[in-house]
């Protein structure tokens, strides 16, 4: 009986990690301040948008997204625009480490 506990709560508390709504997602690319990274070279700037009720975190995974096709290490917010839609602009850096 106990064992039989024991499985069902495992399985309860793996199905409530997998129903989460917000995806946990593994990035290559780091947020930093622009004082993180002036050993660093900047080589682009990348934009993203986003709409709806998660429009800030979507337009900022959208960007980070784009940097990380680019190869960049380090991405640091320059501006956010919270209108409709919710758009950032960010700088993308290359730091040797």
């Amino acid at each position: 009986m106990l064992r039989f506990l024991i499985a069902l709560l495992c399985c309860c508390t793996l199905s409530a990690c997998v129903s989460s709504d917000e995806p946990q997602l593994y990035h290559r690319i780091n947020e930093a301040y622009d004082f993180e990274v002036t050993h660093c070279d900047s080589f682009a700037m990348v934009t993203g948008i986003g709409r709806g009720e998660f429009a800030l975190r979507d337009a900022k995974l959208n960007a980070k997204k784009h940097g990380e096709e680019l190869g960049g290490t380090h991405i640091v917010w320059s501006q956010i625009d919270h209108g409709d839609p919710t758009k950032v602009v960010a700088v993308i850096y290359k730091c040797l480490q």
